[in-house]
């Protein structure tokens, strides 16, 4: 396979991904929401060959790999591998999303890579919607990748390895609370301990409730929220990896949050109340209970991102 000529390359994309929260209790693989909490990533690259270099600052900065092995390198190889494009590269990356707390950040992470890779070529090999079918094969379920990119509160499902999805309303005034434990909880771990099977009984309660957290947002009647957030497929098995997860998701509600869950596959627990002064109440609340429990925690709180993600690309 021959390199890609260089006069038919862009010189730099820029992209800006918002955090995204996935299940809000009931929704498993399916319910995901963005939040105004960013990924930055610019991309360059030289007609010289050579190694990719990678600059972050902010989450992860001591922690993440840097070169090949990081997972916005790794995914902008799936669209153009170092055969294709052995030329330099260079990724910087100002990361504000927590990494391994249910956040989605693995989610920004691949799509930065592979739509950074896609706009590269103008997107003439790969177009911006098979660019997030292919995110969404990467990660496995699209509840993710799907409101990063589209933006706002979303369902969505594979169909035959593509992502069909739909944008749902919910109230304007609405504030997110993110309670974000010092622990980490890796998303594979909190996948692997989920049984196969589970009782019809479960089944019902969570579909049911799926449904009325979907038309409470819709209609916003929000005072359903805390019944319609209750959760018996995912988070009962996930309890013994979450530390402080009960006592956090009690004194949000005790403090007036309309309902509350955990955060994707956590350990991040998210809490609905109105924006404004009674998002950092229910944070301060959520905070003091993991505390209790023994665990350090900061809480963040946040609004619902309606853009999706940003794409910047120079000549």
């Amino acid at each position: 396979m021959s390199a890609l000529s260089i006069d038919k390359l862009r010189s730099c994309v820029r992209l800006r991904v918002p955090a995204s929260t996935s299940n809000l209790g009931p929704g498993f693989d399916t319910l995901g929401l963005a939040l105004r909490l960013y990924n930055e990533v610019e991309c360059s690259w030289f007609p010289e060959s050579g190694d990719v270099l990678t600059e972050i600052e902010g989450e992860g900065f001591a922690r993440l790999p840097r070169g090949e092995k990081n997972l916005v390198v790794q995914a902008f190889r799936q669209v153009l591998p170092r055969k294709r494009f052995p030329y330099a590269l260079r990724f910087k990356m100002k990361n504000r999303i927590p990494i391994g707390k249910g956040l989605g950040a693995s989610a920004a992470a691949r799509l930065s890579g592979v739509l950074a890779a896609a706009a590269l070529r103008d997107f003439r090999e790969l177009s911006i919607h098979d660019a997030l079918a292919r995110v969404c094969a990467m990660e496995g379920h699209p509840d993710n990748a799907v409101p990063a990119f589209h933006g706002g509160f979303c369902a969505a499902m594979l169909d035959k390895g593509r992502p069909q999805w739909l944008r749902l309303r919910i109230p304007k005034d609405i504030g997110v609370v993110v309670c974000v434990p010092e622990y980490d909880v890796p998303t594979d771990k909190a996948r692997s301990i989920l049984p196969a099977h589970v009782p019809l009984a479960d089944a019902v309660h969570n579909t049911s409730r799926l449904a009325m957290l979907i038309a409470s947002m819709e209609r916003g009647e929000l005072s359903y929220l805390r019944e319609a957030m209750h959760d018996v497929l995912h988070q009962p098995y996930r309890r013994p990896l979450m530390r402080g997860m009960d006592a956090a998701l009690t004194a949000s509600l005790r403090a007036g949050a309309f309902g509350a869950a955990l955060s994707g596959a956590g350990p991040a627990v998210l809490a609905f109340t109105l924006r404004g002064p009674k998002q950092a109440k229910v944070g301060r609340e959520m905070q003091k209970a993991y505390f209790r429990a023994g665990v350090e925690s900061r809480y963040l709180a946040l609004d619902v991102d309606t853009h999706g993600t940003r794409i910047e690309i120079e000549p």
